[in-house]
């Protein structure tokens, strides 16, 4: 049914000889810190505008461009990528939509699969000291309809329509999304499609939300996880679906979601010869999570979750999650400001396990700030770390769970007008931490608590605007990270794995019109070559329709994503669109 669609959509488009895209005449794209939003907490917002500014190819890219993240895509557009921030391994971090955790308890390769299109996206925020991302989705509106194509190298064709409309009070989006290519170098191929559906009704004293969203990824996964065997397949569908809803008062708001995950994974160890290995993963998570807010000032929230995966490889289990957490929100008093928070979770297997947090800053001038970060948290082992075997890699049921305290201190100088600067000093202190390791080269990977881990290094970014002429913004952010260790075994899969630099530089230029954003990749991994790799968009709007062209690693740098995963070469597409 979803292929008819396609199709009928495609027709449409060549009937009109043009298809369609969204574009908004839009400052260049920058990474802001939240200074208006958060005076002190060392976050990143990549806002619906940057993000419109940005060449990408899907949602999950767009946090490369921030300096403190590391993204280890295994193949283009989002068919699948790790996330190493500040050093962390992919199975470390936590990955939200909408506020809700959606990191696979089975594998975190599969947690950075988001669930929406191109059009739903309204911000994405990097919490850094806490490890986590948050993809915030657009609200519905009570009409505006998006239509957009894009055609490019490989045999690349993507189609989206996105549509907003009325049922009485409630503003519902409808959108859906394909995008297929013959990739970038053989078995590389892939065939995705994106669905959502959003709904909402607010007032005064009520709001009542519904989303769903959909993802189907089938690509050939050359050497994705065994190097031997270039001819790799995956075929993957995740499902989302969550309600929520709040009741507001003039000094308190209560707010309760119930969600549900389910997540398949089929993967052939050659596509020529699927008799040969054929592994199936499902994962369900479902639950709930309550909040209460009282003036504006203080929090409350519980939380339950079940989580499930049935497989051929690692057999059935269950686990189940309790938590509760209170704390103060932001406050300010005179130049001093904070906030803080504390809890508690309860798992089946790993009992009692608290978490907290402390923020506090102080201003020296209006636009002169100091600030420091204290965050604990915890994650417990995924299910291919604790039951998987193939011969390759050999989990361990006896892990325990990793454990980390985050500090960071910071300076920041912000102005009005066109002038912002900042740094700041970081220190992970990890205990218990999980690592796929081995001793000699034949041997199979185990999963193990190789011991406590520190992660040190400096976050440093500067931005200047500019009012006349062509440049109308350049911004510069790096991150220097180091990793300490003592580690008892010869070879590590993943921990030791990381860039000890990484320079992000945007520039942003206006020629009467037609704007050009420029963006540069630098990282240094420490056991790789350096390289860098450049990116562009090109955007012209011509009355509603919108003309782009969008380029990645434009120069067709060679290099390493990871110690077997080559790099995605040149990429060029172009897009044509219409909104209204």
């Amino acid at each position: 049914m979803m292929r008819h669609f396609f199709c009928f959509l495609a027709a449409v488009g060549s009937f009109v000889s043009l298809s369609f895209s969204q574009s908004i005449e839009l400052e260049p794209i920058t990474v802001k810190k939240s200074f208006d939003e958060s005076l002190f907490q060392t976050t990143d917002y990549f806002s619906k505008y940057e993000i419109a500014q940005a060449p990408f190819n899907s949602l999950e890219e767009i946090v490369d461009y921030c300096s403190s993240i590391n993204l280890k895509s295994r193949a283009p557009f989002g068919v699948q990528q790790d996330i190493s921030l500040r050093g962390s391994t992919f199975e470390d971090n936590f990955v939200s939509l909408a506020g809700i955790d959606i990191s696979d308890p089975q594998s975190g390769h599969f947690s950075l699969e988001i669930p929406l299109t191109s059009a739903d996206l309204e911000e994405i925020e990097v919490f850094k000291d806490a490890q986590k991302l948050n993809f915030v989705p657009k609200k519905p509106k009570d009409k505006g309809v998006l239509l957009r194509s894009s055609f490019g190298q490989h045999a690349l064709w993507e189609k989206l329509l996105s549509f907003n409309f009325p049922l009485k009070d409630v503003n519902n989006r409808i959108s859906v999304e394909h995008k297929v290519s013959s990739g970038g170098r053989q078995d590389t191929d892939f065939d995705i499609y994106n669905f959502s559906c959003h709904s909402l009704l607010e007032d005064e004293f009520k709001e009542l939300e519904f989303l769903f969203g959909a993802t189907k990824r089938d690509f050939g996964a050359d050497a994705f996880y065994v190097t031997s065997r270039p001819h790799e397949q995956e075929h993957i569908t995740q499902r989302f679906f969550s309600l929520r809803s709040a009741l507001l008062q003039e000094n308190s708001k209560l707010d309760n979601t119930i969600y549900f995950r389910r997540h398949s994974d089929k993967y052939i160890l050659d596509r020529h010869n699927k008799p040969l290995y054929t592994n199936y993963h499902t994962t369900y998570v479902y639950g709930s999570q309550t909040s209460f807010d009282f003036y504006d000032d203080l929090y409350l929230s519980f939380n339950i979750e079940r989580e499930k995966v049935t497989s051929t490889n690692i057999d059935t289990h269950y686990r189940l999650r309790k938590g509760v957490a209170a704390g103060i929100k932001e406050r300010r008093i005179n130049d001093f400001i904070f906030d803080a928070g504390a809890g508690v979770d309860y798992y089946e297997r790993w009992q009692y396990l608290e978490k907290a947090h402390l923020k506090a800053g102080y201003f020296l001038k209006d636009d002169l700030k100091l600030k420091f970060c204290f965050n604990r948290f915890w994650r417990p082992p995924s299910f291919t770390e604790l039951y998987y075997n193939d011969g390759y890699s050999i989990g361990n049921d006896g892990l325990s769970v990793q454990k980390t305290n985050s500090f960071e201190w910071g300076l920041d100088y912000l102005t009005q007008d066109d002038l912002n600067l900042g740094g700041t000093l970081f220190l992970k202190d990890q205990h218990g931490t999980i690592d796929w390791c081995k001793n000699s080269s034949s041997a199979a990977y185990r999963a193990r608590n190789v011991g406590n881990l520190k992660a040190y290094g400096v976050d440093l970014y500067a931005e200047k605007k500019f009012d006349a002429g062509y440049l109308r913004k350049l911004r510069v952010d790096y991150t220097y990270l180091d990793l300490a260790k003592d580690n008892p075994y010869n070879i590590s899969k993943y921990v030791f794995d990381y860039s000890s630099h990484k320079a992000v530089s945007m520039a942003g230029l206006d020629f009467g019109g037609i704007s050009l954003n420029l963006i540069s990749n630098f990282l240094r991994p420490i056991e790789r070559k350096e390289y860098v790799t450049f990116d562009m968009k090109l955007e012209k709007k011509i009355s509603d329709f919108v003309l782009s062209l969008e380029g990645t690693n434009i120069f067709n740098n060679d290099y390493w994503e990871m110690k077997d995963i080559e790099g995605v070469g040149r990429w060029y597409k172009i897009s044509v669109g219409y909104v209204f």
